[in-house]
């Protein structure tokens, strides 16, 4: 609790009042009608300065005496930048209405259309073009961490299925991710192929009211992107800006594993009990390490114990973890420059964006690029009335893997490499490691005529390369007519695609060409030698090919009448059709040269070297996928507001997709949302002048999901030919099921939103409740029909939760102080679920140490740690003790075997139920400095620990083998139990899942520091340029405290979060 009321005292400290300066007051208004405007805004640029006018047009900033350059505009009207010498008296400004455009802060962006914040009732988060800028990445992705309420980028449980969650998890087994829409539609591509540097706005949009116009895709939440534009009337504008980011080598130490002496002793451990003799007298020569080669040696006199001795020695003192960082890691560096040129006439507006990415990743040899294209046109055509916009957008990525990084030192196939090895000599010689094989046995075989069977990490580099090369194209265009002056129609149409091609190249001097050369080659009696695997390179293709096409016609209504009613409304009808097609394959003995390969013989068995009584088959990874979805919509959504005070808005939207079977009532379903809106202080009776804006939202509705994997109807995967029987065969991937639903996602939205007289000071509180209905899960089925489970709509859940935004702004003479905090709290649980999880599979996947996949329990959240009682260490053996019935045990097997939901501990949620971000910004005059310190609470994981069947088979281990009980007393300062004296998988099991590796997740941390710089204008004037910054970044900048001890980050588990630092500039001419 005091970490909670200290986080919030530090917020509450900015309340202090404190004023330098006279600062600037007044009004706004139309320059045609001379009448107030109400909702305008301010901004102070490049300063985190702004507010809005009230209902008589007034506004003030707290600002100390000077020259600024100071940006007015409002829905409806020509946006103005004006330069104010503070102090001032009777400040009036005057703006010009521009009926097409629309542009202001205040402003959302729906992806159907734009509404000013004020007639909106559901949850919008809207995020301007310099908090998207202010983190340095290429990721637009990374861009969202931390800005956004009820945003949080997953490391935990699952991740690869839902990286961004939006107020929780809405399903269960189906798509999680947040829909992406850009500048209109949704995105079919992946969100790190849009360049941050062509974005101009981002709205993140987290209940019904906001997103049921996404019907059955919005149920996760929508990420609507608008990419920047031209404006009409404007001279041409050139910007540019460069950073380069210096991100930190990953350190190979991180990883927790058995240290060199603990390894050697393990081995000769072994070695003394007789473990490595079946190895030794394996007809197949598995490897064995050097040190176990060492002492066979020893052992049959081929050498003497002083030398053996010596050898041993020598390999204690390498650490390979030292070779790995010289020669296999290295600092990342990422380059991002960007061009744009924008402007525009009377009835035109452009915008050109060139993107270009360079970036050196951290292991030697892989590296990526991308280039992006964005250019768009708007015409307005017939007096403006027509307005036609076009665009195209191009992204080229190409990626290089050279397929050698720490993964790839293995040792054989169940473990890593030992950790003595060598890469190279002292001279930089790349050097062998052991692998596969027994070192006598690879020299036969190359005395035999084989190839060299040696394994050189250090030489493979750069002789088996995999690049990856995609192009993304966006093509748009859009239509609108104002048919008067209340009533326009609006036709959209875009067309996607993604081609992709993915080339791995296996030179004939590769390990992996030569070791399956090796495998299939057979020695006749005279010598000769027969190879099923011809000689020659490998060559493997991957071409994928996706395309989609969508197409939206849609009405818009808006009329004011003069009695203060207003009434906005869109209805429209939305189709789409999306292909996806993908072919793999690959040639033998590929001569790159002469661009010719061999056909080899996949359907035969054919003897290998390395086993005198085995037969195999050569790998065949030829395949063909193709997919095909198809969705039409029906969609519409109004608003009435009254006098500015009332809101009542609704939305409408009916799905149908193909892949429901043919019965309308399941084909197609009905999504809709209701949300009021009341401004208490637009109220005669409301008198609180120092907060003259206060608003309630109120929403209910429901949103969709949909998973893909899953059809009404009988679908089969087509297999080439069965390994056994050698025909083609097919697998039933989903049975029948006519009652199959789309998932819905009941919410509820309440939110208040408060601003204080000058704008110094506002936000927002809102608080929600979301129920999963007709989610897709599992159930157990009848064997006899040869489906063990069925998967249908056979789940629910419930999410509550709130989200409370706070900004701060305010002035100390040539000082400007923001701050923001961003609190988001969420309670997840599972309502039902048909299919019951073993105990033993729940503990094991929630010992992954970060959360594991997800595991329905009803009454508990989709992600959770559980773990199994534990009563300390055995003060005679060091054994581990547990609870059975409630007493004291080391029966392993019943601790295991007979553990249930009401036995087992469950600690808590595996993913932060409490998190959020407190950003502070400093200015003073051109500087800037900047920092954001995140927090995540409420949430635990399971640390991984010592395995000592691991280690008893010679596959090496965790680190905290050296902290093990050794000797009575020992239990007094370590959990770590003894090593047993014999192999025992139901201790390790226990000990995996005991509650003592459970830790808290709870931390804070300084996430990153901004320092900028503008350059005063009298130094740019003469170079022609408007407006230059250069900044400092900083991220993952360290720990402030955590709740778990020890060398372990609960966000990144075994891997250490790497520190990086940018440099940059902006240029404006």
């Amino acid at each position: 609790m005091r970490r909670y009321l200290l986080l919030m005292g530090l917020y509450w400290l900015m309340g202090l009042n404190l004023a330098f300066g006279q600062g600037l007051s007044g009004t706004v208004l139309d320059s045609g009608t001379a009448a107030p405007i109400p909702g305008a805004w301010i901004k102070v640029v490049d300063r985190p300065l702004s507010t809005v006018s009230d209902r008589a047009g007034e506004f003030s900033l707290d600002l100390a005496d000077g020259e600024y350059e100071i940006r007015f505009g409002g829905l409806g009207y020509q946006t103005q930048t004006l330069d104010v010498d503070i102090p001032v008296d009777g400040f009036t400004v005057a703006l010009v209405q521009e009926e097409i455009a629309l542009a202001g802060v205040e402003v959302l962006a729906t992806g159907y259309q734009e509404i000013p914040k004020s007639r909106a009732s559901g949850s919008f988060v809207s995020l301007d073009e310099e908090l998207v800028q202010r983190r340095v990445s290429t990721n637009l992705v990374d861009r969202l961490e931390d800005v956004t309420s009820g945003l949080i980028i997953n490391r935990s449980g699952d991740v690869g299925r839902d990286p961004i969650s939006i107020r929780g998890r809405s399903t269960l087994g189906a798509y999680a991710s947040p829909l992406i829409v850009v500048d209109n539609f949704p995105y079919d591509g992946e969100l790190s192929d849009i360049n941050p540097n062509d974005v101009e706005s981002i709205t993140v949009m987290r209940d019904a009211a906001a997103a049921s116009i996404y019907g059955a895709r919005a149920g996760n939440g929508v990420i609507v992107v608008t990419t920047k534009s031209g404006s009409r009337d404007s001279p041409t504008q050139v910007s540019f800006s460069a950073n380069a980011n210096w991100i930190q080598a990953m350190d190979p130490y991180w990883n927790p594993v058995l240290s060199v002496d603990d390894y050697i002793d393990v081995e000769q451990q072994l070695f003394e009990e007789g473990f490595y003799t079946s190895s030794e007298n394996n007809v197949r020569n598995p490897v064995l390490s050097p040190v176990v080669e060492t002492l066979i040696l020893e052992r049959d006199g081929i050498i003497g114990s002083q030398e053996a001795n010596s050898l041993i020695q020598g390999y204690r003192d390498v650490d390979l973890r030292e070779d790995i960082s010289q020669y296999m890691l290295r600092p990342q560096l990422n380059q991002q420059y960007s061009l744009g040129i924008s402007g525009g006439a009377k009835r035109h507006a452009y915008r050109i964006g060139l993107g270009l990415d360079q970036n050196r990743e951290g292991t030697v040899g892989n590296d990526n690029s991308r280039m992006t294209l964005d250019l768009k046109n708007t015409f307005g055509l017939m007096d403006d009335k027509l307005t036609i916009g076009m665009g195209i957008n191009g992204v080229r990525n190409r990626k290089e893997d050279q397929q050698m990084g720490i993964s790839d030192l293995v040792f054989d196939p169940v473990g890593a490499v030992y950790p003595y090895a060598q890469l190279a000599d002292d001279s930089g010689n790349p050097l062998p490691i052991y692998r596969e094989y027994r070192q006598q046995f690879k020299q036969e075989a190359e005395a035999a005529g084989l190839h060299n069977w040696d394994f050189v990490p250090l030489e493979e580099i750069g002789r088996m390369p995999e690049v990856t090369l995609s192009n993304v194209w966006r093509l748009n265009t859009t239509i609108s007519y104002q048919l008067n002056k209340d009533l326009s129609v609006d036709g959209l149409y875009q067309y996607w695609t993604d081609q992709q091609h993915r080339e791995s190249q296996y030179a004939p001097e590769s390990y992996m060409v030569r070791n399956m050369v090796n495998r299939f080659t057979a020695v006749d009696e005279s010598g000769n030698l027969d190879k099923a695997v011809p000689d020659g390179g490998i060559l493997d293709n991957s071409v994928r090919g996706s395309h989609s096409h969508s197409a939206r016609i849609q009405a818009k209504y808006g009329h004011q009448w003069q009695k203060g009613w207003e009434l906005h409304g869109l209805l429209g009808t939305e189709l789409k059709a999306v292909r996806s097609e993908g072919h793999n394959t690959r040639y033998y003995g590929y001569n790159e040269n002469r661009a010719i390969s061999q056909p080899v013989d996949y359907i035969s068995r054919f003897p290998v070297y390395d086993n005198p009584f085995g037969t195999a088959q050569i790998a065949n990874v030829d395949g063909h996928s193709l997919t095909q979805d198809r969705f039409y919509s029906f969609y519409g959504n109004a608003s009435l507001e009254y006098q500015k005070k009332y809101l009542l808005t609704v939305s409408a939207r009916k799905d149908a997709s193909n892949l429901f079977g043919v019965n309308a009532n399941q084909r197609a379903v009905p999504l809709w949302s209701a949300g009021l809106g009341w401004t208490i202080s637009e109220e005669d009776f409301y008198g609180w002048e120092q907060f003259p804006f206060l608003k309630l939202r109120l929403s209910y509705g429901y949103n969709g999901n949909v998973d893909r994997s899953l059809t009404a109807f009988t679908t089969a995967r087509m297999v080439s030919f069965n390994p056994i029987t050698r025909i083609p065969y097919a697998q039933i991937i989903n049975p029948p099921n006519s009652e199959l639903r789309w998932e819905r996602i009941k919410i509820v939205n309440a939110g208040l939103d408060f601003e204080s007289r000058s704008g110094s000071f506002k936000g927002s509180l809102e608080f929600y409740r979301k129920e999963g209905l007709d989610l897709i899960g599992t159930s157990s089925f009848a064997p006899s029909t040869g489906i063990t489970l069925f998967t249908g709509n056979n789940a629910s859940t419930l999410t509550t939760g709130y989200d409370l935004n706070l900004e701060y702004r305010k002035a100390f003479g040539n000082w400007q102080w923001s701050s923001v905090l961003l609190w988001s709290g969420l309670k997840e649980e599972v309502v039902s679920y048909e299919n019951e999880i073993p105990v033993t599979t729940l503990l094991d996947y929630s010992a992954s140490g970060q959360g594991g996949q997800y595991f329905p329990i009803e009454g508990r959240p989709l992600f959770g740690v559980y773990s199994l009682p534990w009563a300390g260490l055995d003060p005679d053996t060091g054994a581990p003790i547990g609870l059975l019935d409630g007493e004291k045990s080391q029966d392993y097997a019943s601790l295991v075997n007979e553990a249930s939901l009401e036995s087992i501990i469950y600690n808590g949620p595996a993913r932060p139920t409490t998190f959020g971000a407190f950003r502070n910004t400093v200015s003073y005059k051109g500087f800037s400095l900047s920092a954001n310190i995140s927090f995540r609470l409420g949430y635990y994981f399971k640390k991984t620990s010592v395995q000592y069947n691991s280690i008893m088979l010679g596959r090496g281990g965790h680190r905290d083998y050296g902290d093990r009980w050794q000797e009575p007393g020992d239990e007094g300062h370590t959990h770590i139990p003894s090593q047993p004296e014999a192999r025992n998988t139901f201790r390790d099991t226990f000990y995996r899942n005991s509650a003592v590796l459970v830790e808290s997740g709870d931390h804070v941390r300084l996430q990153d520091i901004r320092l900028g710089y503008a350059l005063p204008k009298g130094w740019l004037s003469k170079a022609s340029v408007r407006r230059a910054q250069l900044y400092l970044y900083a991220n993952n900048v360290v720990m402030i405290w955590q709740a778990a001890e020890g060398n372990w980050d609960p966000d990144y588990g075994t891997s250490k979060p790497l520190r990086s630092i940018a440099v940059g500039i902006n240029l404006d001419f």
